[in-house]
């Protein structure tokens, strides 16, 4: 019997070696339970990297590392809608734009659309407004009854500013343009500009009326810090995309997802949801 058994699997190996390597993978498929639909299934969704810097409360890392804010969630849910999964990568806004520029990060939120931007950049439809007021120190503020940026700087004070950060046309001049140019003291990080204003190095400082209000709650100097009445008009910010990494077929399929979430009040929902700040 041993020898039947011998001579048996022998015939059996003899067979399967002589078969093609097709008609071997039609053999051994069933055995594994591949099947084509099985294939497609295990293909892993695709995954988009965001630049994100920290922007309390539109973009942050909380104490147990997870990122959340206004932008996170709407960038997470835009991307579910394409069947992709969200990756962050931590920076300062200006680390963002050279990592965008060499195709090192997907994309950022929050951006504002500038001719020299669209040359490295793709732009999403505009997805949420931000305005931009000048903060002071509450011990001072009775000093300063200017009623715009240009009238504060005329009176000889310093404005603290974010590195790349864009304000709009009118006070882009003033920077960069203008008799005040050296009045403005540029900074990595915007809580920066809270100590220096606190120092008393600078005189005021631009910042986003939510992110503001969320750093001088976060950091209890509400007795401090006051919110000026000068403030620049309000702008559309859009999703800004790497065009060293991101197809433009890509960006349109996540404008679609994008505009989605603006139709159904999504975007609105959420940005209430963190408007106590």
């Amino acid at each position: 019997m041993r020898w039947v058994s011998g001579m048996l699997l022998a015939v059996a190996v003899t067979m399967f070696a002589a078969c093609s390597p097709a008609e071997r993978e039609e053999i051994q498929a069933p055995e594994r339970g591949v099947t084509e639909a099985s294939l497609e299934r295990d293909v892993p969704p695709c995954q988009l990297t965001l630049g994100f810097e920290s922007w309390e409360p539109y973009q942050y890392m909380s104490a147990g590392g997870e990122v959340g804010g206004v932008d996170i969630e709407i960038a997470k849910r835009a991307l579910s809608h394409m069947n992709c999964t969200l990756q962050a990568q931590q920076g300062s806004w200006m680390e963002l734009m050279e990592w965008i520029q060499n195709g090192d990060i997907d994309f950022v939120m929050g951006a504002s659309q500038t001719p020299a931007r669209d040359e490295f950049a793709w732009f999403s439809v505009p997805y949420r407004n931000e305005q931009f007021s000048l903060f002071v120190r509450g011990d001072r503020m009775s000093q300063y009854n200017q009623s715009n940026v240009e009238e504060f700087l005329a009176a000889g004070l310093r404005v603290g500013t974010v590195n790349e950060y864009y304000y709009g046309e009118e006070l882009q001049s003033l920077m960069y343009d203008s008799e005040y140019s050296t009045q403005f003291v540029g900074a990595m990080l915007n809580e920066l500009n809270v100590a220096r204003v606190l120092d008393g190095e600078i005189d005021g400082f631009l910042e986003d009326n939510l992110v503001a209000a969320s750093i001088i709650r976060r950091r209890g100097l509400g007795a401090f810090i006051d919110k000026h009445q000068i403030s620049l008009p309000a702008t559309e910010v859009y999703v800004m995309f790497s065009k060293e990494s991101v197809d433009k077929e890509q960006v349109e399929v996540f404008n679609d997802a994008l505009q989605e979430l603006i139709d159904e009040g999504f975007i609105e929902h959420v940005t209430n949801r963190y408007s106590f700040y």
